[in-house]
């Protein structure tokens, strides 16, 4: 066996390794919530300017995306927020989302800058449920003003 083929192989096999981790990620939960955490301290920078740029806009429209988001949006609903959507699946009634969050108040939002009474706290994070449905939201602290999100329906 020449030398060549003898480093393709376990070359393969860890490129199906780190992609199936990026697809698991992308699924949204544990892995997911490491995933953008990891992408967040790596690109630290790249997300505050992106944030930066959509507070003082007040819109992501033209915002250059930092690596792994797929959209920046900003939120003045209840409470202003900056969103970077790293994912999502489902359809409909059956959907959720996860992403980045930047929260210039500091203060626990939910999706879209809601505001979201009677978080309880989960492991690293907190999470709200609707009393009378099925929605659920997580939101996990990052930084100061730094959340990692996830919200299902």
């Amino acid at each position: 066996m020449n030398r060549k083929r003898k480093l393709r192989i376990p070359l393969i096999v860890v490129l199906f390794l780190v992609l199936g981790a990026l697809w698991t990620a992308v699924q949204g939960g544990p892995l997911a919530r490491s995933y953008a955490g990891v992408l967040f301290q790596w690109n630290r920078g790249a997300f505050h300017t992106a944030a930066a740029q959509a507070v003082e806009q007040r819109s992501g429209q033209g915002i250059s995306s930092p690596v792994g988001v797929r959209d920046v949006t900003f939120w003045d609903y209840e409470g202003t927020a900056v969103e970077f959507s790293m994912g999502s699946s489902g359809l409909g009634s059956s959907a959720a989302y996860w992403g980045i969050q930047y929260v210039p108040s500091g203060e626990r939002l939910g999706f879209q800058g809601s505001r979201m009474e009677g978080w309880i706290s989960d492991g690293d994070g907190w999470r709200w449920e609707e009393s009378s449905g099925d929605n659920r939201c997580y939101i996990q602290e990052l930084d100061e003003n730094w959340y990692y999100y996830e919200m299902e329906f």
